[in-house]
């Protein structure tokens, strides 16, 4: 929406224009853009009040006339990446630029760039499912297939899982519940699986919805089979022939209330403060330009709820919601970019790279590639050194030998699916290959994989070097 021009060829035209934002104004931002139905509300003390989760109250301020944005908020909204099937997108980027300027001072953006109501974070007293329906929770940081980066959301897996696949023959068997008062704000369906070569397997439709509880706090959940018919209801997507439409909404909803459903297998849940950055990933712009604002779920659950979900965590070991930022500066610890990448990629995390530590063993070194041999894949090391960590520019070419590992615990080897205690990972003698690094600048490695080889037969770096940068 354009205003017109206020010369002299224009006369009086401009005079509905000015009308027409005064309507805008009194109706609190109720806009229709490109047949999406949005609701931008001004906030008040009414909305204020009933978008607050009763608890406890973590970094609360003072309410301000301005936007409560930061400039490095401000930053990951600009630069996110806008492909179709990578969780970075940002649909609100569309809407709200030509919009700031016509809303009141006092209307807050949010860290998704979408107009929002309320600051500070809470603790949460009620979670997505029902404690007594979950049989274990698999804490954030785990390397694996796509997720090559370490993953900034928890794995609620509900009793009755039998495996890892998302097809489920009962749906509708959890509830799925709002964790507090708020909005959902975005909604994704995933018509297809994100990872070309498990597009084979058998597939089931399902959903990711972002919820606001204020401008400051946010959780989302994926992998929800089904929406209640209200949810269903109050949104349209944009792109519904797409094979993962998304849509942006402002669908109000209470704290416990019931917003859909799903069947046995693996939903994944986040928390994000845009308060609590995590200064141990140097780039997150490179992965989601939110992860830097996720943080341990457990640190903002309220008793009596946290107790009863730690005896489903599978960690004991601080902090006991996972890790996810290893970045070092001059070190080769932590997530890397291929240089000179597409950044807009569909299957973007064929560019990237990992050296990290086991998420749930983090004594064991974890090197996880986007593209080896032609396929994401993650590695333990052979004889679990050198320590990434202690790597730096005098070390010159490091040479890993990669292996395949399993987990173990209660006696045994774990299956990922049950409830273990006091899981230890376990290097197996398979080799898979070799991979040489060697760190040229603080922000610049040099890579080289070698799928199938041992450490004796490979010498050095050949034409097919890469370099990769952070």
């Amino acid at each position: 929406m354009k205003l017109l021009s206020m010369n002299k060829n224009c006369g009086f035209a401009y005079i509905p224009v000015f009308i027409a934002i005064a309507v805008v104004l009194g109706l609190g931002g109720y806009l229709v853009i490109s047949g999406q139905r949005t609701t931008l509300l001004a906030p008040s003390a009414e909305n204020q009040e009933n978008t607050e989760e009763p608890g406890v109250i973590i970094n609360s301020g003072e309410k301000s006339e301005k936007p409560k944005v930061t400039a490095e908020v401000e930053k990951k909204k600009s630069s996110a990446p806008q492909t179709e099937a990578s969780h970075s997108q940002n649909p609100f980027l569309d809407i709200t630029s030509d919009l700031k300027s016509k809303l009141p001072l006092q209307q807050k953006t949010g860290l998704f760039g979408q107009l929002c109501e309320g600051s500070g974070a809470i603790k949460l007293s009620t979670f997505p499912i029902a404690t007594e329906n979950i049989e274990l929770i698999q804490p954030m940081g785990r390397v694996q297939d796509s997720h090559v980066t370490p993953t900034d959301h928890q794995y609620i897996i509900p009793k009755g899982t039998t495996g890892g696949s998302l097809v489920t023959d009962n749906p509708r068997k959890y509830e799925i519940r709002a964790p507090a008062d708020g909005f959902i704000i975005q909604i994704e369906l995933f018509k297809e699986t994100v990872e070309e070569q498990y597009r084979k397997d058998p597939y089931q439709n399902n959903y990711l919805v972002l919820f606001e509880h204020s401008c400051d706090f946010y959780t989302r959940l994926i992998h929800i089979d089904t929406l209640s018919e209200r949810v269903l209801g109050s949104f349209s997507f944009r792109n519904p022939e797409s094979q993962h439409p998304y849509a942006t909404a402002r669908i109000p909803v209470k704290k416990g209330e019931v917003i859909g459903t799903v069947g046995s297998h693996s939903v994944d849940f986040q928390v994000m403060d845009t308060n609590s950055r995590n200064k141990n990933l140097i780039s997150p712009d490179n992965i989601d330009f939110f992860s830097s604002y996720t943080v341990d779920t457990f640190d903002y659950l309220a008793e009596p709820l946290r107790g009863e979900l730690l005896k489903k965590n599978l960690t004991t070991a601080l902090p006991l919601g996972g890790k996810i930022g290893y970045d070092i500066d001059g070190k080769i610890s932590g997530n890397w970019f291929l240089q000179g990448r597409d950044k807009n990629r569909p299957d973007y995390w064929v560019n990237n790279l990992s050296i990290v530590y086991d998420h749930l063993d983090p004594t064991q070194i974890r090197i996880s590639f986007g593209d080896f041999a032609g396929y994401p894949k993650a590695f333990g090391v052979k004889g679990n050194i050198p320590d990434p960590a202690n790597i730096v520019v005098s070390s010159g070419i490091v040479k890993y030998e990669l292996v395949t590992f399993d987990y173990y615990g209660n006696g045994g080897k774990w299956d990922t699916i049950h409830l273990a205690q006091n899981l230890v990972a376990r290097n197996n003698s398979e080799i898979a290959g070799t991979a040489l690094f060697e760190l040229l600048e603080p922000k610049k490695l040099k890579v080289e994989v070698f799928p199938g080889k041992t450490l004796a037969e490979v010498e050095g770096f050949t034409t097919a070097v890469k370099t990769y940068e952070r």
